[in-house]
């Protein structure tokens, strides 16, 4: 293909993505308002301190349905020409359309990290993609790795690049059975610890750039690439709550350094990130680690709360109890409630972050509680220790899950306003009409779906609570 060749298709790539200059702030702005002119709603991408990357332009279509338009700007799309090992840029289109499908998902983050930091290991998986497509061993390889591909040798059937990674990871040199040997050797020369090891799992904590290049041809990290300053990035970049550095935590299951598995994850809480070797999207951790290993569950959760307690904002800022959250300590969050409150509020749609609180503990402690309020957090257990509440008067858990009530519900004498909505209740005790004042309680209304219950419930709390107000 010719330069002019390569010119066209360089100016058909930047018309289709509609790339725009981001130099100016005043053009910015300008194409926005030209949107907006045109009836787009439109949201300029920022991500950390770097410039804007994108513009996410929505409408509605004749049906109602949202069109969703991005445009790239052309800082990105002159780095991923950069990341384009081959001479003609027939790869830059995939980076383009991985770029954008990210952030038509709303994956802006996601969308931030391929464009800033991902592109070292784009080129270096492209170029071996290129290298290895047309070889008989990357068929055999990929077809188990890849099903549902029309072509594998076509990079644009990948839709992201932990997809190009698996494809690709057959082609990577790597020996593990040195690895143990050199992760001790940092840690002697203080570059390094090994805070937590058990007969699973160990966990290891560089503390310089060259202590996590070890892992540079085992994963896709863009912190273990060499010549990649990203390290740097996470460590000094962010800050734990007690103003220290923040720390990356690579957990090595222990059969990866005999060969026997590839299981090796890294941990960055201050960005959220959670990632298996392939360098994905956010894995699984207590379903794929922390469930084996007690051990580890425990380091890591006593990590999580001393930094949860040494957070400064406020209960739905603190990222780190969504992580507590995320790997199974599901019951923490009331942990972070001075047990002098009156109030108890737990609403997953004002945090950093959806939060599932399966279950309600054991809230004994929690004495002058008046209004105890849990929305939409997945709740469908209720402590029977909610009895003894005796000074509450509002206890509000709409948009969760509950099928049955504790029988020790009766015994809130106190209780003023209770609600029930859209949860789908199958059993209702008898003690609830304790709560009505025919029965000497406080309770002047209910609010509760009654398409969410049966009839039946419907009309026995009806007649267990007959001087109540049904809403």
């Amino acid at each position: 293909m010719s330069k002019i060749d390569i010119s066209d298709r360089l100016t058909f790539l930047a018309e289709k993505f509609d790339v725009f200059e981001t130099k100016d702030k005043e053009l910015v702005e300008g194409k926005r308002d030209g949107f907006l002119e045109d009836g787009w709603e439109t949201s300029k991408v920022v991500v950390g301190t770097f410039p804007v990357i994108g513009i996410v332009s929505t409408k509605p279509n004749k049906r109602g349905f949202p069109i969703i338009k991005v445009s790239v700007s052309l800082d990105v799309f002159t780095s991923m020409i950069g990341a384009d090992p081959t001479p003609n840029k027939t790869c830059l289109q995939w980076m383009l359309n991985t770029f954008t499908r990210l952030l038509k998902d709303n994956e802006w983050s996601e969308a931030g990290r391929f464009a800033i930091e991902d592109l070292p290991q784009a080129n270096e998986y492209l170029t071996l993609f290129e290298a290895n497509k047309r070889k008989k061993k990357f068929r055999e390889m990929a077809k188990y790795s890849l099903k549902g591909f029309k072509d594998i040798t076509n990079i644009n059937e990948y839709k992201s690049l932990g997809q190009l990674f698996d494809a690709i990871d057959p082609f990577i040199e790597r020996d593990p059975s040195e690895m143990e040997s050199l992760m001790n050797i940092y840690v002697d020369s203080n570059q390094a610890i090994i805070p937590f090891k058990d007969r699973r799992y160990t966990v290891f904590i560089p503390l310089t750039r060259d202590a996590n290049t070890i892992f540079n041809n085992f994963t896709g990290w863009c912190t273990a690439k060499i010549g990649n300053s990203m390290f740097e990035s996470y460590t000094n970049g962010h800050k734990k709550p007690n103003g220290d550095n923040s720390n990356i935590y690579i957990i090595i299951d222990n059969g990866f350094f005999n060969g026997d598995n590839e299981n090796i994850y890294q941990i960055h809480f201050e960005t959220n990130q959670i990632k298996d070797r392939s360098n994905g999207r956010n894995v699984d951790l207590y379903s794929l680690v922390l469930k084996h290993s007690d051990g580890l569950t425990n380091f890591l959760g006593d990590e999580l709360k001393n930094m949860a307690s040494e957070y400064k904002g406020s209960m739905s800022d603190n990222k780190y109890i969504d992580t507590l959250m995320d790997i199974g300590f599901t019951d923490i969050i009331f942990e972070f409630f001075d047990v002098e409150t009156n109030i108890i509020l737990i609403d997953s749609e004002t945090a950093i972050k959806k939060r599932h609180v399966p279950r309600i503990p054991d809230v004994t402690r929690f004495t002058n509680l008046t209004h105890f309020v849990i929305l939409d957090s997945s709740v469908n257990e209720l402590h029977k220790s909610i009895g003894s509440l005796n000074k509450l008067k509002n206890l509000t858990l709409s948009g969760n899950n509950i099928e049955t009530l504790p029988t020790e519900i009766g015994k809130l004498k106190n209780l003023i306003f209770l609600n029930l909505m859209h949860n789908p209740i199958k059993t209702i005790p008898n003690e609830i009409k304790y709560l009505d004042s025919s029965n000497g309680g406080s309770l002047v209304q209910i609010a509760i779906s009654k398409e969410k219950i049966s009839d039946a419930n419907y009309q026995k709390l009806r007649k267990l609570l007959p001087n109540t107000i049904f809403d």
